[in-house]
């Protein structure tokens, strides 16, 4: 074997190797899934009932989106809580949610 059908053979591995660990062993969405429920924990602590937080779920990602009523002060604090969480790289707010009027 030559070291391009090799190099090929390796990198077809480790896509297999990827797609079979994220999608049917389910590890990306017991991921997904365990950030969802840290981001709403920590949403209920502070009593932002009314805010949203989901891990995208478009293959490697770590984005979280946000949506629902907020204020200006609220929204930069919540995105930065929810950042601040393991494996979360970015979380920002969807347009819908940054046109609505917060809940007095």
């Amino acid at each position: 074997m030559n070291r391009a059908a090799i190099l090929l053979a390796g990198i077809g591995a480790v896509g297999v190797a990827t797609w079979l660990w994220h999608d049917p062993l389910g590890a990306g969405d017991r991921f997904a899934t365990a950030v969802d429920g840290r981001a709403r924990a920590m949403l209920d602590k502070y009593e932002m009932i009314h805010v949203q937080a989901r891990m995208r779920r478009a293959p490697l990602t770590r984005q979280v989106m946000l949506s629902g009523p907020a204020d200006d002060f609220q929204r930069s604090e919540i995105e930065r809580l929810v950042e601040a969480q393991p494996g979360v790289a970015d979380a920002s707010w969807s347009a819908a949610s940054l046109t609505a009027e917060p809940r007095p």
